[in-house]
């Protein structure tokens, strides 16, 4: 039986790193944490309605006098959406025997009888620790950027946009946020949101796609900033999340100004940025998927990307948080391998579209 962790590349002798402290481990791909870039539901289930109620018009004119009174036909509109959450599954298994003899620095003891069902040793925690950060990863690809019609090249279904060899059945099981954007942008814009088209992304190579101008971070800020509807500020909870790409032609644009260092503020030792009071989220995780699963092998789809949005009106919707979270690891003695599982539900939802601002 297979082993989660592939040791082929590894020309293992006798003095091989004997302990974890001795071993190099890439570092984990930066994800912001779910909750900083969307509201999460729970208690989510298939077919269950989000009632969304919008305001009431105008209202209050010149009494009539003479005991008289105005009337006012005026309703407040309703409208609603449907929560559509898939079910998301997957088991790892290893089996304790394709562990190398001489892989020295997760051996807790000498004694080869030693199997993981009888300690608790480093390798379990380790695959543990990586199945669960690519847990976490598969729920943002997955509210983000999952598409039904979503295929490789040289699929002949689909729209073809995955790069060549990506398994489709992990982007195409519904449609996540930028789907929905998508298919909001492309209607007419009565009451959608707004969006400003970075016309980069439409370039014939990735070179040209890459290439920036000076000011496109900037403009785009302001493009959403102004374009977004005046009622999105009234939460006061807007937030701009942002592909790396737009990030650091920002940051390009200040340091060519010497503005740098008095447009962004520290708190606690770190860097807070801001454009015009309003946070920024530097999505490095969408720049890696999409030059990782979405390069046609001349072009990437849609490269540079920007949200201005309340992350409440782009919520997460969940049977339960405590799933989102959860993995079962469990050691079966006659197969002699240990299992990982898990399962999650999940769904996302762009609620009210004349809230939103966008750039693609």
């Amino acid at each position: 039986m297979a082993s989660v962790i592939d040791f082929s590349a590894l020309t293992l002798n006798n003095e091989e790193a004997r302990s974890s402290a001795e071993v190099v481990f890439e570092h984990a791909f930066f994800r912001p944490e779910l909750e900083r870039i969307h509201g999460v539901q729970t208690g989510v289930e298939m077919d269950k309605y989000i009632p969304i109620f919008g305001k009431l018009g105008l209202v209050g004119k010149v009494d009539p006098g003479s005991c008289g009174v105005n009337s006012n036909t005026g309703t407040i509109p309703t409208s609603q959406k449907t929560w559509t959450p898939k079910l998301i599954s997957d088991r790892l298994t290893h089996c304790q025997a394709n562990l190398p003899d001489k892989l020295k620095f997760w051996k807790k003891s000498r004694i080869a009888a030693n199997t993981w069902e009888e300690i608790e040793n480093e390798a379990k925690a380790f695959t543990e620790d990586m199945v669960m950060e690519a847990i976490k990863n598969s729920q943002i690809r997955i509210a983000e950027f999952s598409k039904t019609t979503l295929s490789p090249v040289g699929d002949a279904t689909g729209d073809e946009t995955l790069t060549a060899g990506t398994p489709k059945t992990y982007f195409n099981m519904l449609n996540g946020m930028w789907a929905q954007l998508e298919a909001d942008a492309a209607l007419a814009p009565a009451n959608k949101g707004f969006r400003y088209i970075e016309s980069k992304n439409s370039e014939a190579t990735k070179t040209a796609q890459l290439a920036l101008s000076s000011t496109a971070a900037l403009d785009m800020f302001r493009a959403l900033y102004n374009g977004i509807s005046p009622e999105a500020f009234e939460s006061g909870n807007l937030t701009f999340q942002i592909t790396k790409s737009y990030f650091d032609n920002w940051q390009d644009l200040l340091e060519d100004k010497s503005l740098v260092f008095s447009l962004d503020r520290t708190e606690q030792g770190a860097t807070k940025w801001q454009y015009r009071g309003i946070p920024i989220v530097i999505r490095y995780d969408w720049d890696r998927i999409i030059k990782t699963y979405f390069d046609n092998g001349t072009t990437y789809y849609l490269p540079h990307r920007a949200l201005l949005a309340d992350i409440n009106n782009i919520p997460i919707g969940t049977s339960d948080s405590e799933s989102l979270s959860a993995l079962d690891s469990f050691y079966d003695k006659v197969t002699k391998s240990h299992y990982i599982d898990f399962a999650y539900k999940i769904d996302c939802k762009v609620l009210v579209e004349s809230e939103l601002a966008y750039a693609f």
